[in-house]
């Protein structure tokens, strides 16, 4: 009797190859299935919500993503225990909706004032760039808090702001650390100083206050500067149009124009060196770190943010966050009692490869496997100064916002017939104005144009508000009553041309800061681009010197080559669109200008 299958035919050695091939496929899905099939039994992960300043909000977010495949955040049956949703915003909205708006933050009740949309949902975590800002923003006011704020004793990482100064120009050797005022006149006729934005990031805030000591009374006496010691700061670092708003953003514009990279230095934190130049440029100029030791550093502290009526998932909220503080921070144990690079486990190596240090002595390198003198830094700069009283925070910016006195701003409202579309509610053109009142204060002016007219019209606007003085409530109600669509076209240049002549006339006799802002759907563009219309608009704009912000409701209009970019870019300005936060950035704009509501 034959064996089963004795006496066929030998199948083909393609046949057993394809046989072959089918079976590993079949065990491929078959290990497949069961992976999909342990995932699908894992519960939704908890999310975990961490709020951070702009300017180190990469570093965070890079420990962050590490954490969710770390096993410190995987259970025994390979389920993710949290996830983690990381967002920045102005450091000084922040510090300002803990201490007066954690109740709409809850609960927004209107547009004026919606921390939700302006910064984001409630956060389970905050990590501030200096830990001065917890007590700012802990600061008694008569407002009820909906969130308290429990931070740690110390900080888990460190980061001195230095002076990045093109290699040419640099100090050699140990001249490298002195006090600001010091190594600013060294490069006084050289070098021109820039600062980032003081009221957008923590880095930017601390080198304010730096400069208002070296202009008034000393380190500790920049809280009492004042506005006349501002205002000589303020001249140090003057540049047309308004600050860049990260470290990131700064050094990466530098290179734009060579010979202003050659010949500018940026105050910036000193991982920057490292990190900051991972932009779209390839050339720069090469920087070396100087060390003023009378500004205070970066210190990231971890600080727990537990909600009022806040309740589920409160139990297994408040582990989670504590799993992923004690994995960030090294308090989960194997960096106890070590300092530098030994101490870089769990998310503090993140942050030693991004070139930040050690919170605590003399600040060593947290990271290891390459030099600080790989992009011109100091392993060892010296003494430094660790923190800041926050007073001194809160005093420098006070005394930013009045450094040129009360803010003029005009702005352009497009109200011709394409807009009706965008007209109405609070996202509507109307409403993105109102909302951007709020960086104004009693004693600036302002007024609003709309930009409609017939053929032949004497003038390319009309007055829906005069220039002056308003409170908010009075100005918002005048725009409601007089703002409409118009069955017209808009005639952008005329416009333009006529508030730059405006504004250049209110500016004769003083410095203060102005701005004039032209809100369109860019839809009328092709009157502003006809003949040597924009040429001579970018002239004008150039000569005047006063800053104008495009915001344009199409989300292209700020591309490379549009007629929005190049006036911006000209006047010294930003040019807005949809494909960002449009009603933020306009609002932080403005405030930029204006002395802020009291």
């Amino acid at each position: 009797m034959k064996a089963l299958g004795a006496g066929l035919p030998k199948p083909p050695a393609r046949t057993l190859a394809v046989v072959a091939a089918v079976l590993v496929a079949l065990a491929g899905l078959t290990a497949v299935g069961l992976v999909l099939f342990r995932e699908s039994s894992c519960k939704p992960p908890l999310e975990l919500r961490l709020l951070t300043d702009p300017d180190i909000e990469p570093t965070v977010r890079k420990a962050a993503e590490d954490y969710l495949t770390s096993d410190a955040n995987t259970t025994d049956d390979g389920c993710r225990r949290s996830g983690i949703t990381v967002y920045s915003a102005g450091a000084a909205d922040v510090v300002a909706a803990f201490r007066d708006q954690s109740d709409p933050w809850q609960r927004p009740t209107s547009d004026d004032i919606n921390p939700q949309r302006d910064i984001g949902p409630q956060p389970d975590i905050w990590i501030p760039a200096s830990s001065a800002n917890i007590a700012r923003a802990r600061a008694t006011t008569d407002q009820r808090r909906w969130a308290e704020l429990v931070a740690d004793p110390a900080a888990f990482a460190y980061s001195p702001i230095v002076l990045a100064v093109p290699q040419a120009l640099a100090t050699e050797g140990s001249g490298r650390t002195s006090g600001l005022g010091e190594l600013m006149a060294g490069l006084k006729g050289k070098a021109e100083v820039r600062r980032t934005d003081p009221e957008y990031t923590d880095a930017g805030l601390l080198a304010t206050v730096g400069l208002y000591g070296a202009h008034g009374t000393g380190t500790a006496g920049a809280e009492k500067a004042g506005a006349a010691g501002a205002a000589a700061a303020e001249r140090s670092v003057a540049q047309l149009g308004p600050p860049s708003p990260t470290g990131a953003d700064l050094l990466c514009v530098l290179p734009d124009d060579d010979a202003v990279d050659n010949r500018t230095a940026a105050l910036v934190p000193e991982f920057l060196m490292k990190t900051g130049v991972s932009c779209d440029r390839t050339t720069r100029a090469r920087r070396m770190a100087e060390y003023p030791d009378d500004v205070p550093g970066l210190d990231p502290t971890f600080v727990r943010v537990r909600w009022d009526d806040a309740d589920r998932d409160t139990s297994a909220r408040s582990a989670e966050v504590e799993r992923f503080h004690d994995w960030l921070t090294g308090a989960g144990g194997g960096a106890d009692g070590k300092d530098g690079a030994d101490a870089a486990q769990g998310g503090l190596a993140e942050f030693g490869k991004d070139g930040f240090r050690s919170a605590s002595g003399d600040h060593p390198p947290l990271g290891s496997g390459f030099a600080f003198s790989d992009f011109g830094a100091l392993s060892a700069p010296g003494r430094l100064t660790d923190s800041v009283h926050q007073d001194a925070m809160s005093a420098a910016l006070t005394d930013y916002r009045d450094a040129h006195g009360p803010g003029r701003v005009l702005f352009l409202l497009d109200s011709s017939g394409s807009m009706g579309d965008l007209w109405e509610g609070p996202g509507g053109a109307p409403g993105i104005v109102k909302q951007s009142l709020g960086g104004l204060g009693a004693q600036d002016e302002y007024g609003v144009w709309a930009v409609a007219s017939e053929a032949g019209a004497k003038r390319p606007y009309s007055e829906l508000l005069a220039f002056g003085q308003y409170g908010r409530g009075v100005a918002e109600r005048a725009i409601d009553r007089t703002a409409r669509v118009r069955n017209a076209e808009a005639d952008p240049y005329g416009a333009l041309i006529a508030a730059l002549n405006a504004m250049a006339q209110r500016g004769v006799d003083d410095d203060r800061p102005q701005l004039i802002v032209y809100l369109t759907d860019d839809e009328d563009n092709n009157r502003l681009t006809e003949g040597g219309r924009l040429d001579d608009l970018l002239r004008s704009a150039r000569s005047r010197k006063v800053p104008v912000v495009m915001a344009s409701l199409d989300s292209g209009g700020c591309d490379e080559g549009k007629a929005d970019a190049a006036i911006s870019e000209a006047g010294g300005g930003r040019c807005l669109d949809t494909r960002t936060d449009l009603v933020a950035a306009l609002r932080d704009e403005v405030a930029r200008t204006g002395t802020g509501e009291e």
